[in-house]
């Protein structure tokens, strides 16, 4: 009988392990560079990750102990922090008016944003460079400023205490940099796609919603990402415009139990990481494009 030997198949090595990582990772570069860029990195990643953490252990910790151990790691896991700070605090209601506003304001931005920039970036009409000195001069003013002659405006025009109101306000406010952004997608797109589309018969509006939208995602998602941070983390406009406590949204109901409870650091932690939570789940689920529409914009301006 004949006999053969087993052969036992190469058992799989980590990619560190592995002689082309290594040689890849050094190409051109010295033991120093990449000892400086990744401490640099670290230094960055525990900058971010730090408070974030400080306040998710904050959140686990009993009132004496968050005096006594501020630094430090909970002993216990204190999850009533969070009922109570959900009840005290008013969070659900809160929660859900920060979603109205905010989705509101993130759909009217981009449903005025990407056709203003197309515009502004393909067509050629008289005053078009006027437009968009106007636009980028928009991006230099702060809402601050205009405080006063806004709040009039909003009054005159039935806006205060309107959460549909302050959606509009929002969109305005954040529209100069969307336009800015979009409009370098839209530039950095060969007009032979529009002329073939054309040629086809498509319209104008065709060309916009079946042509140039799919290949301008990662824009659409740059901006969605920084107007969702923006609106939703906005103190300014909803402390001018929401005086109705029923109407306010998150960043006034974290300041309202500040001042009624600021002993209670714990309860204070427990909101923090409740309404933090939605902003950390929205860059996680679109940070492929995030990363993605921070430079496919940047090719031509």
């Amino acid at each position: 009988m004949e006999h053969h030997s087993s052969i036992r198949p190469a058992r799989a090595q980590p990619p560190f392990a592995s002689h082309l990582f290594w040689k890849g990772l050094l190409a051109g570069r010295s033991i120093g560079e990449l000892a400086l860029v990744y401490g640099l990195l670290a230094i960055v990643l525990v900058e971010t990750l730090y408070p974030l953490f400080w306040v998710l252990s904050g959140s686990l910790k009993t009132k004496e102990e968050v005096i006594a151990n501020v630094w430090g790691l909970p002993s216990g896991f204190a999850w009533q922090n969070y009922t109570e700070a959900w009840r005290v605090a008013g969070i659900g209601a809160r929660i859900l008016n920060s979603v109205v506003v905010t989705a509101t304001a993130l759909a009217l931005l981009l449903l005025v944003a990407t056709p203003a920039a197309y515009a502004l970036s393909r067509l050629r009409f008289r005053g078009r460079n006027v437009i968009l000195a106007l636009v980028v001069a928009a991006m230099l003013i702060p809402p601050q400023v205009m405080a006063i002659p806004l709040f009039m405006t909003a009054r005159d025009l039935g806006l205060v205490n309107s959460r549909i109101g302050i959606a509009i306000i929002h969109a305005a406010s954040n529209l100069p940099l969307s336009i800015f952004i979009l409009r370098s997608f839209f530039l950095s797109l060969p007009a032979e796609l529009e002329d073939a589309a054309r040629i086809d018969g498509a319209s104008r509006l065709q060309i916009l919603g079946k042509v140039m939208l799919p290949l301008i995602r990662p824009g659409l998602a740059l901006v969605t990402i920084f107007g969702f941070i923006e609106i939703w983390n906005d103190f300014f406009l909803a402390f001018l415009l929401l005086r109705d406590p029923a109407l306010q949204t998150i960043p006034l109901g974290l300041v309202a139990i500040f001042q009624q409870y600021g002993s209670m650091w714990n309860l204070y932690f427990a909101a923090l990481a409740m309404t933090t939570l939605p902003v950390i789940i929205v860059f996680v689920l679109m940070q492929k494009q995030f990363i993605a529409g921070l430079t496919a914009g940047a090719v031509k301006s």
